[in-house]
């Protein structure tokens, strides 16, 4: 498990959605969608922590793991 950053906020379901809804601005939106493949492209090999680019490929190899039991509890 990875350790909380002391800059994470625990919220609620209903908060966050709120929160997701005071952003989603037609402004913002259009901020997100002018970003081009290219530089997403850039993002993903500059930051090592970021989540690898889901391409064809990627679901082509991907495999789906389902546990067996319930991880304990610490």
């Amino acid at each position: 498990m990875t350790a909380k950053s002391e800059d994470t906020e625990q919220v609620s379901r209903d908060e966050a959605l709120a929160f997701a809804r005071t952003w989603a601005t037609p402004e913002n939106l259009a901020k997100i969608d002018a970003v081009s493949d290219d530089e997403i492209a850039r993002q993903i090999a500059d930051d090592a922590d970021v989540a690898p680019e889901l391409t064809d490929e990627w679901f082509e190899n991907a495999r789906l793991v389902i546990p067996l039991k319930k991880p304990r509890a610490a």
